[in-house]
């Protein structure tokens, strides 16, 4: 029974998530489009568009996500080991 009553929650939770973010999603400004789209290759030499804006503008951003991804999967691999705690004496 908690299963099923944990399984109606989390389905909750995910539709209130994407309700919120449906009802506050603000498309891209208009001018800042445009300044991505013509000033891309003068701006950053990249010749692709999409690799200017990934690699040019979003690079720190990239960066710092994959940095966050490898520290939280070193502590669930840290937190799911089966056993007595190395730390524990």
């Amino acid at each position: 029974m908690t299963r099923w009553v944990k399984a109606i929650g989390m389905v909750l939770l995910a539709g209130l998530v994407i309700y919120l973010y449906d009802q506050s999603h603000v498309p891209a400004d208009p001018l800042a489009l445009a300044q991505y789209v013509s000033d891309a290759l003068a701006q950053t030499g990249a010749s692709n568009r999409v690799a200017a804006i990934y690699l040019n503008y979003r690079m720190f951003d990239s960066l710092f996500e994959t940095m966050m991804l490898l520290v939280c999967v070193l502590a669930v691999v840290r937190m799911s080991w089966r056993g007595q705690d190395p730390d524990e004496p």
